[in-house]
């Protein structure tokens, strides 16, 4: 990250590169290349390199940088055309300043490879695969319980349900059992919370806990994915709710029991809209209720795995590939598939890996910073932590090509 210099200040810049013809750094496959401005208009910038930059392609995008009076400005554009020393570019959308990240990205060498070497333990389990993943740790424990007494946790569960619902039903999937009614395939599918605060009421569009319980949106979507109509989705949505006000539901919750990406079980409580005495009940479940119950589903499927409740799936450990998209002195930028393996990588997240150079192989650890996907890829931008300065100063020298010194190291680091 840096700051993005405004519209004003990124005109005065781009006239004195053309004005004073200050020297524009691009690194390419470990050289540097010296460009300097020839000609500036409203669309593209057509630079003069002091020698041909071997390998450099149209429509490809380049990261450049320059050092005005000791402020070191990075920007990305892309390459239109070229020749042997004139390179044509469009305009830079932004020029930045300030690098937040303590060394300039350059194109990933294309004999740098990276490896991800130990992802969360995963399994292959009987249980219908949802959405959303659920990391377990000691914080899925509640104060007072042991996490290996899996009856005594489901009795104190039972106990805080009985003095809210009237009625409660447990369902655990295995093999043979999967989910089967509306409600059960919703939540399956999502992983998240279906709450009926009130049947008589409109379904909520949005909850203030937010992605732990199912939205309008999402059941929507469900009902579109077995086939209702667009048209239709509001009238099946309301039907649905009548239904259970029919049934004499004034509120209901299905809370699932997550292990990673799986749904183990859940939990289905209601709460009639009348008493034994035939008198209306008129308090419905609360969002803190919800919370409090889905904290016991924890906790159960933190005791069953230490039980070793799910120990025939685990998969032995395996080392996956990822795409090194852009590479700096203190961190990467990389793309794995968008698939549920890769759902427990969430900024804050360490990885172990190993960077494969063809003279040496790396193994470091990293700290995810940023995430977010392009297409069908989940890219990962990310830092170096604690690398070992013997492996950092071959890195440096790997991906600038120049030994790591004070000069070269302040101008790529910004702090020129």
């Amino acid at each position: 990250m840096s700051t993005q210099i405004k519209r004003i200040e990124k005109e005065y810049f781009l006239s004195k590169l053309a004005a004073e013809q200050i020297p524009v750094i691009y690194i390419f496959n470990r050289q540097d290349y010296v460009l300097k401005v020839d000609k500036i208009s409203t669309k593209e910038i057509e630079f003069v390199a002091e020698k041909p930059i071997e390998g450099l392609v149209g429509n490809k995008r380049i990261n450049l940088m320059f050092d005005y009076k000791g402020l070191c400005i990075s920007f990305s554009v892309e390459v239109k055309d070229i020749t042997e020393h004139v390179v044509t570019t469009t305009m830079p959308e932004a020029l930045y300043k300030n690098l937040a990240r303590s060394s300039q990205r350059v194109a990933v060498p294309t004999d740098l490879h990276i490896k991800l070497k130990s992802l969360e333990d995963r399994y292959s389990l009987p249980f219908p695969k949802s959405s959303s993943f659920e990391s377990l740790d000691s914080s899925a424990v509640l104060p007072g319980i042991d996490p290996q007494n899996f009856n005594a946790i489901v009795a104190k569960m039972m106990q805080e349900v009985k003095s809210y619902a009237d009625g409660c039903k447990i369902v655990y999937y295995n093999a043979t059992v999967q989910p089967d009614k509306t409600e059960e395939r919703i939540v399956a599918e999502n992983g998240r919370m279906l709450f009926i605060p009130s049947s008589g009421e409109p379904f909520p569009k949005e909850f203030a806990s937010g992605k732990k319980f199912i939205t309008e949106a999402l059941f929507k979507r469900y009902f579109e994915s077995v086939g209702v109509s667009e048209t239709f989705l509001d009238q099946t949505l309301a039907q649905f709710l009548k239904a259970k006000e029919d049934e004499h539901i004034l509120s209901a919750l299905w809370i699932p029991f997550l292990f990673q990406e799986y749904v183990v079980g859940y939990i289905y409580l209601w709460k009639s809209s009348r008493t034994t005495d035939g008198k209306e009940d008129k308090i419905p479940f609360s969002e803190e209720f919800a919370e409090k119950i889905y904290r016991y589903g924890k906790c159960i499927v933190f005791s069953l795995e230490r039980r070793g409740y799910f120990e025939a799936g685990r998969m032995k450990d395996r080392v996956i590939n990822g795409k090194v998209a852009d590479i700096s002195a203190s961190g990467l930028r990389f793309t794995v598939p968008n698939s549920f393996v890769f759902q427990s990588l969430q900024p804050g997240v360490e990885l172990a890996i190993a960077l494969e150079a063809p003279q040496r192989t790396i193994d470091m650890k990293i700290k995810i910073r940023r995430r977010y996907k392009e297409g069908n890829l989940v890219c990962l931008g990310c830092s170096f932590v604690n690398i070992m300065p013997e492996e950092s100063r071959f890195l440096f020298e790997f991906i600038y090509g120049k030994p790591e010194n004070p000069i070269t190291e302040n101008l790529l680091a910004g702090n020129v």
